[in-house]
């Protein structure tokens, strides 16, 4: 199985301490894939995973995309961030491979006191849950898998008894897992629907 990583730091190994410890890494040991191209990168946005999907030898079979936090963080809106993520849902579907989009999580779990110490101001949270919900109509609209990775890491954040982060945003191991066991059962639910 041909597994294509395209993304951010919510997939790599480096936040979680252990080499092989990301979410991509851990879901290709699950896939058995061969290969496994792994395209994600520490502060990527976008317009990298655009720039990236240049570089894809082969037809992947599996593809997972973790994409716009980023672009949050420096401040782009949704009507930056979504037409560019339409642009690499439009090439990743001419694949005819299984896509797995993932929205972007939120480090305060909601909570607004945290707004300043962790860089999710209040102001971001408007056009988070504007780039989640485009995020979540473009994975309906390209039959694409959506991973809720807002959901997810509910109750995880960093405040909490025990957080899935690090430094602020990046998953730790713990999240990492939390992730790749729930791409893998999201692929799991697609078979099972064939």
């Amino acid at each position: 199985m041909h597994y294509l990583a395209l993304g951010d730091s919510i997939s790599i190994d480096d936040y979680t301490g252990v080499r092989g410890g990301g979410a991509a890494s851990q879901l290709a040991r699950r896939l058995r894939a061969d290969p496994f191209q792994d395209l994600t990168r520490d502060g990527n946005v976008v317009e990298g995973v655009l720039r990236d999907l240049e570089r894809v030898d082969g037809r992947p079979d599996v593809v997972t995309i973790t994409a716009g936090g980023n672009n949050l963080l420096v401040g782009h809106g949704p009507e930056h961030i979504l037409p560019l993520l339409e642009r690499v849902a439009e090439r990743v579907k001419s694949y005819g491979a299984t896509v797995i989009l993932s929205n972007v999580y939120d480090p305060t779990d909601g909570d607004d006191s945290l707004a300043a110490a962790t860089g999710f101001p209040l102001e971001l949270r408007v056009r988070h849950r504007a780039v989640n919900d485009g995020i979540c109509e473009l994975a309906a609209r390209y039959g694409f898998l959506l991973a809720d990775l807002e959901k997810l890491f509910s109750a995880h954040g960093v405040r909490a008894a025990e957080p899935w982060f690090v430094m602020t945003i990046e998953p730790n191991l713990a999240g990492a897992t939390a992730i790749a066991v729930h791409w893998h059962a999201l692929l799991g639910s697609a078979r099972q629907k064939e």
